[in-house]
């Protein structure tokens, strides 16, 4: 059985929030480089990470 790890909303947004420091975006301009196809490679290493804390805190809008 696997081991079931909890977080809570908070801490699934601060996590965001260290991925896109380190980018040097801010959310809104990570997604807008996203829909004009202008990610860096840096910036679509995190992709999934930013589109998996997305679904799990119930949001809409996704990178892809």
């Amino acid at each position: 059985m696997a081991p079931v790890s909890t977080v809570t909303p908070e801490e699934l947004r601060m996590q965001r929030e260290r991925i896109l420091e380190r980018l040097g975006l801010t959310l809104d301009e990570y997604l807008e480089r996203a829909r004009l196809s202008e990610l860096s490679g840096a910036e679509w290493a995190v992709r999934d990470d930013l589109d998996a804390i997305a679904f799990l805190l119930g949001e809409d809008e996704f990178v892809d």
